[in-house]
Parts: structure tokens; C-alpha cells; sequence
């Protein structure tokens, strides 16, 4: 222990010496500090950028831990033993990305600024100091809960460590609940202290800022410092999450997305490209479907939706790219600070020099970012991601019925998840190569609005609100969302009581109510969703509202196109019943009535599907896979250990038996 965390010592003299005058986290700041001050307002933009260097240093270690232990990649031939020994659950501490120290720098220089910096410093009668140092925070305690999901029990650390006395008193082991529990109050003490204002990310006065030009071609890379930080209501919630305090975790998400709305923030979600028949040329999910519908129009698919920003736009090589919330930038070359080995992992030569040896796929629709290419792939999609892109359904509109209600029909064929078209099969010589284009922009995606609308969905859906939980997939929680209620609306008689018929039995007014399957959201969830979780309250319409611009938008329309149709066959009722079925027979559970705790198992797994399609290869789906087990676990369902059974199921293809118990990384 010792040995290892001596070296964290280091890490709060990392704005000393670690920067160059060129290095792309660079402040403004003409003071030269050897010993860091914290009592002056220009010190802490400095120290800030510091911190950022420290999460550079950590970027790829996150990003491979999350997504080599997940069942979405997995590594080729060429592959480092480092890379194979994380997807096959045998790391050990000669292991190049298992190092607590690249945590414990982050940790420490948070700690050392919380610790030091003056709170009360002000510009008239602004207070300067408290956007900042509550992205600190949020840095320190989203830093614990990677810590925590990788090694389950760690030191916890909330004091600089300057000696190696302190560290000796710091060698003891805390649980993940116990570490998340101390950060949670750390931000809820914010919460009470500052307004949402005061707690929103620091901008530094710039909406985005040159770091350099690639060595490669003319593409020069920016960065916006809104983007670099963490919101502490989407930390916060997150953090709630793991605990399984779901309403907590609702409420943080909620506050977060109310505030952003409210003060002209971006919280939508973007659409997806119509599907086209050229993805079945260039996609190795697509590329063996030859047969479209007789009656496909690729124009009429998207005339609902010109204009509308593209779900693809969140991958760009671009300082604010589509729904992204936060990043880590990392260097456009090693002389400009910390560089990364994810796009190289993928087949892309980010920092080579030849701009004629970038990646062909002859397909201008899908370059999403035109990069040198290498052929020493390391990772590609599995076949548990190719699989899960093939089972869904792609929902297209082919015209419009004449006559009222003028609804769209809507049909479906099994075409696969759209989303999967990022995954392209090159062509020519590169035509046995696989290239998946997300990770190519060497930007470590950490937070997206689908993140938070997917999270927010997870913990309402434990909360006991399935259907709800599906409105997000479905709809988008909006204005247009009642009209999808469940309703049993009953006549009256004469005296305004409820009418009955010859049997005794409430007659129903056939013109008001809502009954048949079009119509999932309960009574139960419309009062949760106008009342605890305020989404369709009067009071927030002007927030959450859908005009002609359609802002918001089911998550699942990124894969499946029109689902949030009335007329769609992507209904509560079918897709949740066919999980419901799917899951009795993978784990052989024999239930023959399902009751809402099933329900709620099963929008769970629904979530999961989504969370593979949506956020596969931004390094998340180990902490994902985690995550559910647990929440299965605690909730005590089939036995009280199915959450391990059931990551056991996942993780089948990278290791046997792995569990919540036995999945942790070694410490070292």
C-alpha cells in the first residue's frame, strides 16, 4: 500500500512542473506558482486546468477498464496482452491500465484544492469561486465512483496527502457504499449552500479555445471548458444511482435537466439518420440484408424530420459535438500534452502525419471523421454486440392517411439498430477490416443528454414506474405525453354520479377513454411525472415541450426510427411482454403470472439493450453491467442473487462465473 500510494505525493505539484507553455490545459494566468495559492481569483483557473491533466492521465485507463470488461468488444489477435487480460478478467498488477495512483492524482489534487481554496473570494457582489469549486467536488466524487465500480473497496481519502505519515494513516479499506455515501453529502452540503446557478460548470468566459492542428491535414482541434467539467446534479445522480436511492437519483437528474432548460441549455436528444439501403454495403451488421421492402421510400423516411441535428453529430471531431455534455480532450500531438492510445486501439493513426492513408470506406454519409488509418486493429464489436444490433426493429413512415386523424401509417421490418451504422466494413484493401468510428476523435466522451434522460429512465423504473421508464424510450417525457395515457373514463347519469348498466357494472365513455394497448402510461405515472418528478407540470410546459421541431424525442428513435407513432407496433404491452418471455426462458424461471416486480426486471434489461446500442464503445458497459446486477441483487427478485447470475449470463463470452463479488480489478 504504502509503495503505491507514496506516489500520490506528486500529484498536487502537478500544475508545477507538469505544464509546458505550450500544453493545450494552459491558463492565462502570468503568476508562477511553486507552492500553489489558492487565496487569489486568477490561482484556482490554473490549478483547475491542473486537475484536468490528471484526468488526461486517467482517460484511458477508464475508458479501457469500462469497455474491455464489458461484452460489447472484444480484442483481435493484435491486441495488447494488457487489452486481453482485461477482457478476460485475468489483469493482474503488471497490468499497463491497473493503477490506482492515476485515480488517487486525480483525488488528491481535488483535495488539496478543496481544502485550501478560499470560498469567500468576490467580484462586487459575485462570489467567483463557487462554480469552480464545485466542479472540483463533483471531479473528486465521480473520480471515487470509477475507483469504486473497478476495485469495489479502496482507501477513502478526503485530505491532501502530503507525507508519508498521512499516508500510513490512510491504509485502511472502505466499501463502495461507504465512499459513495461521504460524497453524496459532500455535494448535498453544496446543494443547500449554493444556488443551481452558482453550481453550474464554470466556463472560464470562453465557449470554446484552439489547442492545436493535427499533424495529419488542416483539422484543427478546439475544445469548449464548459465541457471539460462534470454537473454536480448529474454526478450526484449518478452516484444515488449505484446506492439504489432511486428517487434521490430521479431528483438530481430532474433538477439538472429543469435548470439547463430553463436557462437556454441544450437537453435534448438528436435524431438518427433515416435508414438508408447503403448501410447493408459497409456495415458488417448490415452487409449480408439484401432484400428491402417493396414499398421502402428512403425521401419519405425523413420528411418529418428535416433540419433536425443527426444522432452521428455526437461523434464529431468538434468542441461542442451533438447532445455531448462532457468530455475528456485529449492532445492533438505529444508535444501539446497528454496523448491517447483509444482511436490507435480501434484502427485509426490519430497523431500520423499522411493524410492520403485515411480510412475508405466510400461512403461520404458515414465519415464521420476522416482519419488516418492503422492496420493493427486491436478491438472490435463482438458478436453480442453484432447480435443485439440485428435483433431490433427499424420502424419507417411510408405515407400519410388522408383522412382524420391524418396519422402516419407505420410499418416494420427487421432491419437492425441504426446505430450500428457507425460500424463500417472497409472497403478495396481495406475491405477486411472493421472500423468503428466513435472512438477516432481522441475526445473521451463521459456525460451525453441521453446519458442522463437513459439514467433518469433506470431509476424511475425502480421506483416502480415501468412505464414510464418505457416513455423515455418511447416518447420523451414532454408536453405531447399525456396523450398517451391509460384512461377509463366512465358516463354519468343525471345526477353526475358513474352510469350503470343492468349488471351493476360502470358504463365507460367509449369517446373519452383510452384503453387498448396505443396507450401505456398509467394514472400512477402521470402523477409522479406532474407532481414528485415534475416533467409535465404546467409550471415546467414552456421547459419540456414539443412544437413542430420535435426537441425531444424517444431514446429508442436513434435505433428504430418512428417509434413514438401511435400506430408503431413499438408498444409498452409487446416489447416489454417479449422480454418479460425472453428472460423466463434464459434463466429457466418458469413463471407463468408476472407480477410488477417482473415488470420492473424486465424495463430493466430493456435499458440494457439500450445502453449497449446507444452508448457502446464510449467506455461505459462494464459500469453498466455492474450496476443492474446489483440493483437485481437488491431487490431481492428470483432468489436474491439473480444479479449475479444474470452478469454471469452477460459476461459469459469474456470469463466464466464472474459475479459482483469476484469482478473487481486487483489493487496495486
Amino acid at each position: 500500500m504504502i509503495t503505491k500510494l507514496k506516489y500520490i505525493i506528486c500529484g498536487i505539484c502537478v500544475i508545477c512542473g507538469s505544464m509546458s507553455c505550450s500544453d493545450m490545459f494552459e491558463s492565462d494566468s502570468s503568476r508562477q506558482l511553486f507552492d500553489p495559492a489558492l487565496d487569489q481569483k486568477t490561482d484556482s483557473v490554473f490549478y483547475a486546468y491542473g486537475i484536468m491533466q490528471a484526468v488526461q492521465q486517467l482517460a484511458d485507463q477508464y475508458y479501457f477498464q469500462n469497455e474491455m470488461r464489458g461484452d460489447l468488444v472484444k480484442p483481435t489477435n493484435k491486441a495488447s496482452i494488457h487489452l486481453q487480460a482485461l477482457a478476460s478478467f485475468t489483469a493482474d498488477a503488471t497490468n499497463k491500465y491497473d493503477s490506482v495512483y492515476l485515480y488517487y492524482k486525480v483525488i488528491n489534487n481535488c483535495n488539496y484544492y478543496l481544502a485550501h481554496r478560499d470560498t469567500t473570494l468576490k467580484t462586487g457582489a459575485r462570489n467567483v469561486v463557487c462554480n469552480e469549486y464545485a466542479a472540483v467536488a463533483s471531479f473528486r466524487a465521480w473520480t471515487y465512483l470509477q475507483l469504486a465500480r473497478q476495485y469495489g473497496k479502496v482507501p477513502y481519502i478526503t485530505e491532501p496527502v502530503t507525507t508519508i505519515g498521512q499516508i500510513n494513516a490512510n491504509t485502511s479499506m472502505t466499501d463502495y457504499q461507504g465512499i459513495l455515501t461521504g460524497e453524496a453529502q459532500m455535494l448535498e452540503a453544496l446543494k443547500a449552500r449554493y444556488s443551481d446557478e452558482q453550481l453550474s460548470v464554470p466556463t472560464f468566459n470562453q465557449s470554446s479555445r484552439l489547442v492545436g492542428s493535427l499533424n495529419w491535414g488542416s483539422e484543427d482541434k478546439y475544445l469548449s471548458p464548459r465541457k471539460c467539467f462534470l454537473p454536480l446534479n448529474v454526478v450526484l445522480g449518478d452516484i444515488y444511482l449505484e446506492l439504489g436511492e432511486y428517487e434521490k437519483a430521479a431528483t438530481c437528474y430532474y433538477q439538472y435537466l429543469r435548470y439547463e432548460g430553463l436557462s437556454g441549455g441544450n437537453i435534448s436528444v438528436n435524431y438518427i439518420d433515416y435508414m438508408s439501403p447503403n448501410f447493408s454495403q459497409y456495415s458488417p451488421i448490415f452487409k449480408n440484408f439484401t432484400e428491402w421492402p417493396a414499398d421502402y421510400n428512403e425521401a419519405k423516411n425523413n420528411t418529418m424530420y428535416t433540419g433536425q441535428a443527426a444522432w452521428e453529430n455526437s461523434f464529431l471531431h468538434s468542441p461542442a459535438p451533438g447532445d455531448v455534455i462532457s468530455y475528456i480532450p485529449m492532445a492533438v500531438n505529444y508535444t501539446m500534452g497528454k496523448t491517447t492510445d483509444i482511436p490507435a486501439a480501434y484502427g485509426y493513426n490519430y497523431y500520423g502525419t499522411e493524410s492520403s492513408s485515411t480510412v475508405d470506406v466510400d461512403d461520404p454519409m458515414k465519415r464521420v471523421f476522416n482519419c488516418p488509418k492503422t492496420e493493427d486493429i486491436q478491438i472490435v464489436p463482438s458478436q453480442a454486440y453484432c447480435d443485439s444490433a440485428r435483433r431490433s426493429q427499424y420502424y419507417y413512415y411510408t405515407e400519410q392517411v388522408k383522412v382524420a386523424p391524418f396519422n402516419w401509417i407505420v410499418k416494420n421490418e427487421p432491419l437492425g439498430d441504426a446505430r450500428a451504422s457507425l460500424i463500417c466494413q472497409g472497403e478495396g484493401a481495406d475491405s477486411v477490416y472493421v472500423y468503428t468510428y466513435k472512438p477516432s476523435t481522441a475526445y473521451i466522451l463521459l456525460y451525453r443528454n441521453a446519458t442522463v434522460w437513459l439514467h433518469l429512465a433506470e431509476a424511475i423504473n425502480r421506483m416502480g414506474y415501468p412505464d414510464a421508464a418505457f416513455a423515455i424510450l418511447k416518447n420523451g417525457l414532454h408536453t405531447d405525453l399525456p396523450n398517451y395515457r391509460y384512461q377509463e373514463v366512465y358516463l354519468k347519469d343525471q345526477e353526475g354520479n358513474d352510469s350503470v348498466d343492468a349488471q351493476g357494472n360502470k358504463v365507460l365513455d367509449m369517446t373519452q377513454s383510452h384503453i387498448d394497448d396505443k396507450y401505456y402510461l398509467t394514472p400512477e405515472s402521470y402523477e409522479l411525472l406532474t407532481t414528485r418528478l415534475p416533467f409535465l407540470a404546467q409550471t415546467n410546459s414552456d421547459i419540456f415541450k414539443n412544437g413542430t421541431s420535435k426537441q425531444f424525442i424517444g431514446i429508442h428513435f436513434h435505433g428504430a426510427g418512428a417509434v413514438e407513432d401511435l400506430y408503431s407496433t413499438y408498444r409498452y404491452s409487446n416489447i416489454i411482454g417479449a422480454k418479460l418471455a425472453d428472460i423466463n426462458e434464459k434463466f429457466g424461471l418458469n413463471i407463468a403470472t408476472y407480477t410488477k416486480d417482473d415488470y420492473i426486471n424486465a424495463m430493466e434489461d430493456l435499458l440494457c439493450d439500450e445502453y449497449a446500442m446507444e452508448f457502446a464503445f464510449e467506455g461505459t458497459r462494464f459500469s453498466d453491467l455492474r450496476r443492474l446486477a446489483l440493483h437485481k441483487n437488491l431487490s431481492g427478485i428470483y432468489g436474491g442473487n439473480f444479479g449475479d447470475k444474470w452478469l454471469s449470463y452477460m459476461l459469459k463470452n469474456n470469463a466464466a462465473g464472474i459475479t459482483t463479488q469476484n469482478c473487481y480489478l486487483p489493487y496495486k
